[in-house]
């Protein structure tokens, strides 16, 4: 038996879209090659929905079938990146394949979410055994560390709070929750003293006093300041805002773009973009509820808490309220293999929804 499909989430999808394209559209015109970046962004959107709507027409199982062989694949590409990938902003993240670049972390992303649903297909116990918690850790883990070797500590970041969240969800003994904190807080420890780069420990420093370097590090962050607050309550305008149209917003096409689309349509603007993008994340996570089985639980409720984890990193940096990362923020940046990557798991979500009443 099949479900209706779920319209409400599909339509505030193309919604949050829409706002990005229109908000990359203005971010772009102050960047060189501006108009490839836009006629770019909008092919890769249209493959982001080719392959979002294969992977809701079959069934979400089918794909789980093949998360070992499609996580396999996902690791040697991160093995290939440490070793041919292209350098961009002090990470080697990316793979020249002529015509264009793929960032491998972003689908690894995806295939990390089947990986922790195909664990726990025929699971029918009520929490997480010794031996299920060694094997989550295992399939997050070895990614995020591959990843950090990058180094990225964004996208890492948000593969591990994907998969902590899949975890949780599936819960653990009081103990084990205990044990779990005592190792992420050793981690950070190590990868502050160990594996973070100079650059990378300074914009953690800069995050608390922008001030300090207000023309090298902090200038990001108070520029962006400075662009959120002259947004005011309705905005300078489509194409108006200032800090965009005069330069002084860095990156605004990727990591700052949400500092242009506050800039340009104000306070208002901004309550209704966040509306629509947590309309996304509420609908995903009444899917995960009316599940008929874990991986669809697993699927829904991860994308869900991956989503909501970027636009609160992306949106809370833009104000200074947390550190700089360079993680993008959801339908809005710039970047094709994100924007594929967030279409094919909102297919997957929909794919968990439309077969919610389909027994095994």
């Amino acid at each position: 038996m099949k479900g209706r499909f779920d319209f409400p989430l599909f339509l505030v999808v193309i919604l949050a879209l829409i706002l990005g394209m229109t908000t990359l559209s203005s971010a772009a015109a102050t960047v060189k090659g501006g108009e490839t970046l836009i006629s770019r962004q909008l092919i890769w959107i249209c493959i982001g929905l080719a392959l979002g709507t294969i992977a809701f027409i079959v069934n979400y199982r089918v794909w789980i079938e093949f998360a070992p062989v499609l996580y396999s694949i996902a690791m040697c590409l991160l093995i290939l990146v440490l070793i041919f990938g292209s350098t961009v902003h002090g990470s080697r993240s990316w793979l020249n394949l002529g015509a264009f670049r793929l960032q491998p972390s972003e689908p690894v992303k995806l295939t990390v979410l089947l990986m922790l649903a195909w664990l726990f297909k025929r699971d029918k116990t009520s929490r997480l055994n010794f031996k299920s918690i060694v094997k989550s850790v295992l399939v997050i883990g070895i990614p995020v560390f591959l990843i950090l070797l990058q180094p990225d500590f964004g996208t890492a970041s948000t593969i591990l709070i994907m998969g902590a969240g899949g975890v949780f969800l599936l819960g653990m003994r009081p103990r084990v929750y205990l044990l779990f904190f005592i190792l992420i807080t050793a981690v950070g420890f190590g990868s502050w003293n160990y594996m973070f780069k100079p650059y990378q420990k300074e914009r953690v420093l800069t995050f608390f006093n922008p001030e300090r370097d207000p023309l090298g590090r902090g200038y990001h962050v108070i520029q962006s300041k400075v662009a959120v607050g002259s947004g005011q309550l309705t905005g300078r305008g489509y194409r108006k805002g200032t800090q965009s149209r005069l330069k002084y917003l860095p990156e605004p096409h990727t990591d700052f773009i949400f500092a242009v689309y506050a800039e340009e349509f104000g306070f208002a603007g901004v309550v209704v973009a966040l509306i629509i993008l947590f309309l996304i994340i509420s609908r995903m996570i009444n899917i995960s509820q009316m599940a008929y089985d874990k991986p669809g639980m697993i699927i829904a409720f991860c994308t869900a808490v991956l989503l909501f984890y970027q636009i609160a990193i992306s949106t809370g940096m833009i104000v200074g309220l947390l550190p700089t990362t360079g993680i993008p923020l959801p339908f809005f940046s710039y970047g094709g293999s994100g924007i594929i990557t967030y279409l094919i798991m909102t297919g997957l979500v929909l794919s968990v929804f439309w077969n919610r009443f389909q027994r095994v």
